[in-house]
């Protein structure tokens, strides 16, 4: 009797990690995705600020303030701890890019944002900066 019971005990803790295991993977990779689209978001607004040609005070602004202060939320609930650091010492500059200081910090930003969204090694400051913000004209 106890050796047909043992593989139904057997195969019922089987199916019970697997659940528990996968439930859990697919709790990390939404957090991931939630993550990544803050990300996404904040960086997509940041260039919109950086093109927009409408008064400050036009309803396009107000809607593309309102979706910036949105996407800063969600990187401040789903970011990693390095993440806000950085979104901190950027925001205590001003967020702006308007002088050397201010553009490392953004820089180091979106570096943060990359390293934490996908798991990869580093890119060069230097270049990652000159593909955000160009050659910045000083600088030659």
């Amino acid at each position: 009797m106890s050796a047909t019971i043992l593989p139904i005990v057997g195969l019922v803790i089987g199916a019970i990690l697997q659940f528990l295991f996968t439930r859990h993977l697919d709790g990390k990779k939404h957090q991931r995705e939630l993550r990544a689209k803050a990300y996404t978001d904040y960086l997509t607004c940041v260039s919109e600020y950086a093109n927009l040609t409408a008064a400050r005070n036009s309803p396009e602004a107000k809607n593309l303030a309102t979706r910036t202060a949105d996407a800063k939320c969600r990187v401040c609930l789903y970011g990693a701890q390095k993440t806000v650091e950085a979104f901190a010492a950027f925001e205590r500059l001003g967020a702006a890019m308007k002088n050397d200081t201010q553009c490392a910090a953004f820089t180091e930003l979106v570096s943060q944002m990359r390293a934490d969204s996908s798991g990869q090694a580093g890119v060069a400051a230097d270049d990652l900066q000159t593909v955000l913000l160009g050659v910045r004209r000083d600088a030659t």
